[in-house]
C-alpha cells in the first residue's frame, strides 16, 4: 500500500512531491517514519526511482522536518507548550523528551531520532529553549542522516520484510550498537598492539 502511494506520488509530482510530503505530511501522517523510509528504500531497490537522488531527496526532505520543528519551537513554542502539555498522550511525550534532554544534553538531537515519538519533540522543546541554531544542526542532522542511511539500506535491501524490522527495530539497534562497538574496541586493541610492539624494536 505505501509503496504504491509512493510510486503514485513520484510519478504525479515528481522529487519535489516526494520531497514535501517528507517535509510536510509526514507531520499528520499515520505511517511510522520507519515503514516510509524503508518503502522509499524498496522502491529505489526496484529501479523505480534513482537511489542517489531519492537517498538525498529523503535527507532534505528530513532536514526540512526537523528544522521546521525547531523553528515553530523558538518562535511560537511559548504559546504552544502549555497547549501540548494539557493533552494527556502528548504531555507523556513531553516530559519523556525532557527526561531524555537532561540525560544527554545537546547529544539527545542525535539520539532521539531513533525513538519514534521524540524524533519531533527534541527539536521543538530545543527550539523553544532557544539553542544555537548551529548546535541544532550539528547534533540534529547527524543523527537523521546516520538513521536515514540504516533504514535506507534496510529498505533498500530487505524491504518485503519491513514489518519485521519495524517491529523488532529496538533489538535491531541494540545489536548493531553491540557490533559496532565490539568492531572499535578490536581495531583500538590492535592499534595499541602495533604501537608496543613499534616501542620494543
Amino acid at each position: 500500500m505505501e509503496l504504491e502511494f509512493i510510486l503514485d506520488l513520484i510519478e504525479k509530482s515528481g522529487y519535489l512531491g516526494l520531497f514535501l510530503w517528507l517535509w510536510l505530511g509526514v507531520f499528520g501522517a499515520p505511517i511510522p517514519n520507519e515503514v516510509i523510509i524503508m518503502t522509499v528504500g524498496l522502491a529505489a531497490s526496484e529501479e523505480v526511482l534513482n537511489p542517489v537522488i531519492t537517498y538525498f531527496v529523503t535527507f532534505f526532505g528530513m532536514m526540512a522536518a526537523l528544522t521546521t520543528c525547531f523553528l515553530i519551537g523558538k518562535y511560537i513554542g511559548g504559546p504552544l507548550l502549555p497547549f501540548f502539555q494539557k493533552r494527556k498522550r502528548l504531555s507523556r511525550t513531553i516530559d519523556k523528551s525532557i527526561k531524555f534532554m537532561n540525560k544527554y544534553h545537546a547529544h539527545s538531537l542525535m539520539i532521539s531520532y531513533f525513538f519514534p515519538g521524540l524524533r519531533n519533540f527534541v527539536p521543538f522543546l530545543y527550539g523553544v529553549s532557544k539553542l544555537p541554531f548551529k548546535t541544532f544542526a550539528l547534533f540534529a542532522y547527524s543523527g537523521a542522516f546516520i538513521w536515514l542511511t540504516i533504514m535506507f539500506s534496510l529498505g533498500f535491501w530487505f524491504g518485503d520484510h519491513r514489518d519485521t524490522i519495524v517491529k523488532y527495530e529496538t533489538e535491531l539497534f541494540v545489536v548493531a550498537g553491540i557490533s559496532l562497538l565490539v568492531v572499535v574496541l578490536f581495531k583500538l586493541m590492535r592499534r595499541k598492539r602495533r604501537q608496543k610492539l613499534k616501542s620494543t624494536q
